[in-house]
């Protein structure tokens, strides 16, 4: 029996690829989540851009937590069964105003894995089509759809990213997330988002939730065991941060990512490519 979702909830994800408006967290706590943001920001401007980016569940022991609500992983455990890893957590930060326009890209298209990991985008400010919400081509995930290797010229790293070819926008849809919805979706489905034309910031946390027994098509994945068991040892298991981006918990997150470099975000590594992710400038990188 499901913990979480409806049956109709699950057929809806395996046909179209994602379910929306899953009410997570109290508009409350969002308030608190967006407190903490902020005063983060505010204590350390110069570290915000790369402590919000890639794997911040290994700087903040908040955001390890929040990834591991139990409510969450019922609904992750209906979609992709028990045995769970955090293998990213991202925040999504747009301003009022900004052009920022993530183009049309399934995360999961240059480095694939099988079965594919969960996406849950959690609204912390309201996300609609006006500043910058999520927007989905139904069904694109079932396969990889041609794509070509860009610059990421917005967000918050200049790094490759497939962008998707083609793509049909009469059928896209926009998910207008109200604070503490969440839309979980496959890391192979089409989506984007267009610049925040508001006048409000528009937040959004991202966790990837991957199944211990998937495999990476390249190199090897690492991640927080965080339900379950993991008998296959396919995925690097990662400590849990001790508290609010000290230097201990920036150290060990460099050590992950240049140990396990290759991930659905970051993307494969030519032989002579080196390492690029945003980091701490104290490590004299």
């Amino acid at each position: 029996m499901p913990k979480r979702l409806s049956a109709t909830q699950i057929d809806q994800f395996r046909e179209h690829g994602f379910v929306s408006g899953i009410q997570l967290f109290e508009p409350e706590a969002c308030l608190k989540i967006r407190d903490r943001i902020e005063a983060f920001e505010a204590e350390r401007p110069d570290d915000a851009r790369w402590a919000f980016d890639i794997k911040a569940n290994l700087l903040f022991d908040w955001v390890y937590e929040l990834g591991a609500d139990e409510s969450t992983l019922d609904a992750v455990e209906d979609l992709i069964g028990g045995n769970i890893f955090n293998t990213d957590t991202v925040f999504r930060i747009k301003e009022p105003g900004t052009g920022t326009n993530y183009g049309w890209h399934q995360d999961a298209a240059r480095i694939q894995v099988d079965p594919c990991f969960l996406i849950c985008y959690v609204a912390i400010t309201p996300s609609t089509p006006e500043n910058g919400g999520l927007r989905v081509v139904p069904g694109s995930h079932k396969d990889v759809l041609p794509f070509e290797v860009v610059i990421n010229s917005d967000g918050q790293a200049k790094r490759k990213v497939a962008r998707t070819l083609d793509v049909d926008e009469s059928t896209v849809v926009d998910l207008a997330l109200e604070p503490g919805q969440a839309t979980f979706f496959s890391g192979l489905l089409v989506h984007g988002s267009r610049p925040n034309r508001s006048t409000h910031r528009r937040i959004a946390i991202l966790t990837d939730y991957t199944a211990a027994q998937a495999r990476q098509s390249q190199g090897q994945g690492s991640g927080q065991l965080l339900r379950g068991a993991d008998r296959w040892k396919h995925i690097a298991p990662e400590p849990v941060p001790t508290g609010t981006c000290s230097p201990t918990d920036a150290h060990m997150r460099r050590q992950i990512l240049n140990s396990y470099p290759e991930n659905p975000l970051m993307g494969p590594l030519a032989p002579d490519d080196t390492v690029q992710f945003l980091d701490d400038p104290a490590f004299g990188r």
